[in-house]
């Protein structure tokens, strides 16, 4: 390995956007290669992290397959934190290969820590809410302002836009943030019947097919509110980052509670 130094450089520069620089820099030298492209598999796409000596048609590509016969001819190294290294010339070296593993490793590790920090920031603030929400809607009101309060405390709690559906024509009555969503609901098999048990339609719950679909809105959730036994309305929460399975929990306390609140209170 002649570049040894590049290894401690590569570390320090660890979690930053520079450090596939310089790592796509040390494998096209070290491996006299002419196109090196390092990408990471997250979620259903293969994200271009770095390239060298090569344009990518796009930075996102559905399967490694699709990318490996753009580039024709390259060797692959797979590494942990579901990163691979693509490059055509010749990489032997045991021991910068072991190296690499052990960063992945790391980044992997401080991936997950600031994940988990900003979960907890995040939980920290919508356990707040659920007290304010509890406050606010724990008294009388009427059943419009109740919804608006309703549909824009989940709005802010979550980062998210909250779309109000009338169950009898499934059409968009009121919206509280910037995504676009749907102006009429549409569903698949026995999704209403789910709805009609009280049950919440979740993005955990969703096959691949109701993925496909309802992502095009970025929707996470269907939650059904009920007045006097009766399926009046439909919550639709949209979110263009993910839900993570903690925020979850909160937020399926969360909707139990203002279901029964708006059932008590909403007049």
């Amino acid at each position: 390995m002649e570049n040894k130094y590049l290894i401690f450089q590569l570390a320090a520069y660890l979690g930053t956007p520079s450090f596939y620089n310089l790592l796509g820099d040390l494998i096209k030298e070290e491996s006299k290669s002419e196109k090196v492209i390092i990408v990471r598999s997250e979620g259903n796409q293969w994200v271009v992290l770095d390239s060298k000596g090569y344009i990518p048609e796009k930075l996102a590509y559905d399967t490694l397959e699709e990318l490996l016969v753009k580039l024709n001819n390259v060797k692959v190294l797979k590494f942990p934190f579901n990163t691979y290294i693509l490059f055509d010339g010749n990489l032997q070296d045991s021991i910068l290969i072991k190296y690499l593993g052990l960063l992945f490793e790391k980044e992997e590790e401080l991936f997950e820590k600031y994940r988990l920090e900003s979960i907890i920031d995040r939980l920290s603030y919508q356990l707040s809410g659920i007290e304010n929400i509890v406050k606010t809607l724990g008294k009388k009101m009427k059943e419009e302002d109740f919804l608006e309060t309703l549909l824009s405390s989940i709005s802010e709690m979550f980062f998210s836009t909250v779309g109000l559906y009338s169950y009898e024509d499934l059409k968009l009555i009121m919206k509280f943030g910037s995504l676009n969503i749907p102006e009429e609901l549409e569903f698949f098999d026995h999704m209403l019947d789910v709805l009609n048990k009280g049950q919440n339609c979740t993005v955990f719950k969703f096959t691949e097919e109701q993925k496909a679909y309802y992502d095009v809105f970025y929707i996470k959730y269907i939650v059904p509110y009920f007045k006097n036994g009766s399926l009046k309305y439909l919550l639709t929460i949209s979110r263009d980052t993910n839900i993570e399975k903690e925020e979850n929990e909160v937020f399926e306390t969360i909707t139990k509670i203002t279901k029964f609140l708006y059932e008590e209170n909403a007049i």
